[in-house]
């Protein structure tokens, strides 16, 4: 059965949707067969690995009705398939937001598609809301990227807090997959500083990979490319690969951190 992981952080900017493209690139050219699915009406990851939002059929009808088959894209990389997402997610969310199942309609919608994928991996938006929710109850960990500086260290608690509050009710098997440290510039002060602070009180819960500030990520973005693609020889494309193999080692998927 796949691996479901939420990647999330209510706070925007700190690189939810870069993790979410270049890891799941890194594990479908490890041979995984990966899952990667936009949950954010923003549709970046739709876009980020090559696929216009306008330009595929409409895919989150299922969060309405359970009779409604999900419907992945094929994308143009190998064992890399896409559950879309388009700015119509607004909409659907509004439909369902008064439903009293509404934050296990994803959970329902991945019965099946558990068995087909290795890695299911959930690119939530910035915020804790319907969609962040619905990721939380249907994943089995979650990864929460953070920024190295102070602002985000207030985002991080707040993020587990809502997982918390999430495995204290719809999911209690919810654990922490890892904090990624993301956007690190090691001349900078307060990004040190951050780093030391974030490995000091969450032990055992940072990964060792780090996520180093590169202009090559934001470039292969704009190309619609993972980093894999744009610049395979950048500190971007290392950093990943590292976190790829960390993932892969099976240390935190077989054992998890509590929450």
């Amino acid at each position: 059965m796949g691996l479901v992981v939420a990647i999330a952080n209510q706070k925007g900017g700190v690189g939810k949707t870069t993790t979410a493209i270049n890891l799941a690139r890194g594990l479908a050219l490890a041979g995984r067969e990966v899952l990667l699915i936009d949950f954010d009406p923003q549709a970046n990851a739709t876009s980020g690995v090559g696929i216009r939002p306008e330009n595929t059929p409409p895919q989150n009808h299922y969060l309405v009705s359970a009779e409604t088959p999900v419907r992945c894209t094929v994308t143009r990389m190998p064992r890399l398939s896409l559950l879309s997402a388009s700015p119509s997610l607004h909409a659907v969310g509004k439909m369902v937001s008064a439903a009293p199942d509404r934050d296990f309609r994803l959970k329902r919608a991945l019965v099946t598609h558990r068995e087909a994928f290795e890695y299911i991996l959930i690119d939530c938006p910035p915020s804790i809301g319907l969609f962040t929710a619905n990721a939380l109850v249907a994943a089995d960990q979650v990864l929460i990227p953070l920024q190295c500086e102070y602002f985000a260290m207030e985002g991080l608690a707040q993020m587990i807090g809502a997982a918390r509050s999430i495995r204290k009710g719809p999911n209690p098997a919810l654990e922490i997959y890892g904090i990624l440290l993301t956007m690190f510039d090691p001349d900078v002060d307060i990004n040190r500083e951050v780093q030391r602070e974030v490995r000091l009180h969450f032990k055992g819960e940072v990964f060792n990979s780090v996520i180093a500030r590169d202009v090559a990520l934001t470039e292969a973005s704009s190309f619609a490319k993972t980093i894999f693609e744009y610049a395979p020889r950048s500190r971007g494309a290392f950093a990943y690969a590292s976190l790829t193999r960390e993932v892969l080692s099976g240390s935190r998927e077989e054992v998890g951190t509590r929450i």
